[in-house]
């Protein structure tokens, strides 16, 4: 497994901040937890390939927005905020030695952030960051490749669909009472609905029996935790003000 990561810019507290949080307060806080962050990558033997911040991309460290991997190619997205569109000539520098890079259409926008791959199929979230002409150069891009897609309508009190959804164990899925139905997801999905008040520990990052949360959810934790699931803690206070969560902070293929 490989990952790209991006570091924490001096600009980072100038960050969009809407959903979970008012924006960052504290830059070495959010250093630290970033690079605890890479640590506990590289601690799962992932081999991580470091980004240098740009003090003009306040957000550049969710580097996850700008690339959706299926297979051995991914696709570089053109992100649903105007601010960030210049961080994405990073991201896909840092991609172009491993991948094979399709590059999305002008007139189509899309946050990788709503972008689960589930399976041999993509649940994509259709909000305020992604369009319909982002949705379906994805869809163009996961069939040619063998995959499936289901478009999912993601809640206005979200930023992105893997914001409140992802998947802790293959063939389950994770999200917060309240915001998603069962409807919503893939009828052969298991879902682990967690009380809404912890819809931000919905977002996980998995490496087989080990998994990476989100520090200060319990109900969440101890509901992993009865599926034999290692629990690895993460402080995530400085990403969760900035509407960021522990996925947002890498892209990962092999």
């Amino acid at each position: 497994m490989r990952a790209i990561v991006r570091g924490i810019p001096s600009s980072y507290e100038k960050g969009l901040a809407k959903y979970f949080g008012t924006g960052p307060t504290d830059i070495e806080d959010a250093r630290s937890q970033h690079k605890s962050y890479v640590a506990k990558l590289r601690e799962f033997g992932v081999t991580v390939k470091e980004i240098e911040p740009h003090d003009s991309y306040p957000d550049c460290c969710f580097v996850e927005d700008h690339a959706v991997v299926a297979g051995d190619s991914a696709l570089i997205t053109n992100v649903g905020h105007d601010s960030r569109l210049g961080e994405k000539a990073a991201v896909q520098g840092a991609l172009k030695e491993d991948l094979n890079l399709v590059l999305m259409e002008s007139e189509a926008r899309m946050d990788g952030g709503d972008v689960l791959q589930f399976g041999k199929q993509f649940l994509v979230g259709n909000s305020t960051r992604t369009n319909e002409a982002g949705i379906q150069c994805l869809k163009d891009f996961v069939e040619a490749r063998g995959f499936t897609m289901q478009v999912i309508q993601v809640p206005s009190n979200s930023l992105h669909l893997i914001s409140i959804c992802t998947s802790p164990i293959p063939g389950v899925l994770l999200a917060p009472e309240g915001w998603l139905a069962q409807s919503d997801f893939p009828s052969d999905a298991e879902i682990l609905w967690i009380p809404d008040k912890e819809a931000y520990a919905a977002n996980v990052l998995s490496f087989g029996k080990d998994v990476m949360v989100a520090a200060g959810y319990p109900h969440t934790s101890r509901l992993l935790e009865e599926r034999g699931l290692t629990l690895h803690s993460m402080e995530m206070s400085q990403f969760r003000a900035a509407d960021g969560s522990l996925t947002c902070l890498s892209v990962l293929y092999q």
